[in-house]
């Protein structure tokens, strides 16, 4: 392996994020639909993660807590040493402002352009 160029910043292979023990109950009626039942997972900086499952798998609800939209019902979540799991609406605003973004598959909160 050669050394990386004066232009080509280094890689950080630093984790970003980590999950421990997380889990997701929604509570429908008198029904839990259980979305996240004990994930682990460790998200290191410059690496590339696919997400695949069937369809109610947890993949968008996974997504959803990495990002700060939504809040697990018990385990840990860590972004850079910050500990997500437990934080007030104000500090997952700040979280989500600063720290990640967001491309929806649909895009619902952008009017349609509509012509005069």
């Amino acid at each position: 392996m050669h050394a990386p160029s004066p232009t080509t910043p280094p890689v950080s292979t630093g984790v970003v994020f980590e999950a421990r023990r997380l889990r997701k109950v929604y509570h429908t009626g008198e029904v839990d639909v259980v979305a996240l039942a004990g994930v682990d997972l460790e998200l290191h900086a410059g690496e590339l993660v696919c997400l695949l499952g069937p369809s109610g798998s947890g993949k968008s609800t996974l997504l959803n807590i990495l990002g700060g939209l939504d809040v697990p019902t018990s385990g840990e979540l860590i972004y850079k040493g910050w500990q997500l799991d437990g934080s007030q609406e104000n500090q997952l605003t700040l979280f989500r402002r600063n720290c990640v973004g967001f491309v929806f598959q649909f895009y619902n909160l952008i009017p349609s352009r509509t012509s005069p």
